[in-house]
């Protein structure tokens, strides 16, 4: 256990003298059908996926991860990782400190002051951030874990791997930089998903749906489906789908003759009960109560 928490963004790094990041940990690991506890570092990590998908989950919200994309939490960040069954996830994680330079330069003053990008990274004071890798960062990663693997302890050990991690917090900075348009990019393709999924919703609302139904229809993740279903829509997609239900309810009470007790069938409940209870929930009223005020209508 290291005696401190190596924030990322504390000034000591850039102001404070000479200091250099330092890898103290990295693993490639298969995850399967694994829902990891919340737990939180000293170090500073990078989690790269390399294939399948994931759900990283920290104090912000659920991320849900592919191949390609790289999540940079800091020290002391709480959080925890969920990998489905039928989506094995492959990751490549490396964890650093920081250390004085002891002669291996540049440090991370020297960095900061001839690299706009980090340094206005080093100012951002984000506890996680979210990047899509165009490739070059797999390899810098690959390279380190190789090296690291390859090299006995030395100098030159040393040397390599602070070279190859500090291009590799240069490249980061670089891709966070262009992160405003990739937001924007994301928003509208967000958008695009939970419109399919409503529209899945609309054409299968008399089936026996679930969300995982509706997340696989649209290819996301059923944790990152219902986070930004929510954040769009305002509701969740239980929600949704049940305030959908009801209205298909509503209708075939008023325009058709259909028992009421058939009409959870019509609409994909498999419990009558469940399906009044939903009905006088949403309504107000009872299906009976209900049918019968239209037919006052209809003929008062």
């Amino acid at each position: 256990m290291l005696e401190r928490k190596y924030n990322l963004y504390d000034p000591l790094w850039r102001d404070g003298g000479d200091y250099r990041p330092h890898i103290v940990a990295y693993y490639f690991k298969q995850w399967i059908d694994f829902h990891m506890d919340v737990h939180s570092h000293d170090a500073i990590e990078f989690m790269y996926v390399i294939s399948g998908t994931c759900v990283v989950e920290t104090e912000a919200g659920a991320t849900a991860m592919r191949k390609g994309d790289l999540i940079l939490l800091d020290a002391g960040v709480p959080h925890n990782l969920i990998v489905e069954k039928d989506s094995p996830c492959r990751m490549l994680n490396v964890e650093f400190t920081f250390t004085a330079c002891d002669g291996i330069y540049p440090s991370m003053k020297q960095l900061a002051e001839s690299n706009a990008p980090l340094s206005q990274l080093l100012e951002r004071h984000q506890n996680s951030i979210v990047l899509r890798d165009p490739s070059d960062i797999h390899h810098i990663l690959k390279s380190i874990v190789m090296e690291l693997d390859t090299s006995g302890s030395g100098s030159y050990n040393d040397s390599m791997t602070h070279l190859l991690i500090s291009q590799l917090l240069v490249r980061v900075a670089r891709l966070a930089a262009e992160e405003p348009a990739d937001q924007a990019a994301a928003a509208s393709l967000n958008q695009r998903y939970v419109r399919k999924a409503a529209e899945y919703m609309h054409q299968n609302y008399d089936c026996e749906i679930q969300v995982k139904d509706i997340a696989a229809a649209v290819s996301l993740h059923p944790v990152y489906l219902q986070r930004i279903f929510k954040a769009t829509m305002h509701m969740t997609i239980t929600e949704y789908l049940a305030e959908l239900r009801v209205e298909k309810a509503k209708m075939l009470l008023a325009r058709t003759d259909i028992p009421i007790i058939d009409i959870a069938d019509y609409i994909g409940l498999n419990s009558r009960q469940y399906f009044s209870m939903l009905f006088k929930k949403v309504t107000g009223l009872s299906p009976a109560t209900y049918r019968k005020s239209i037919e006052i209508r209809r003929h008062g």
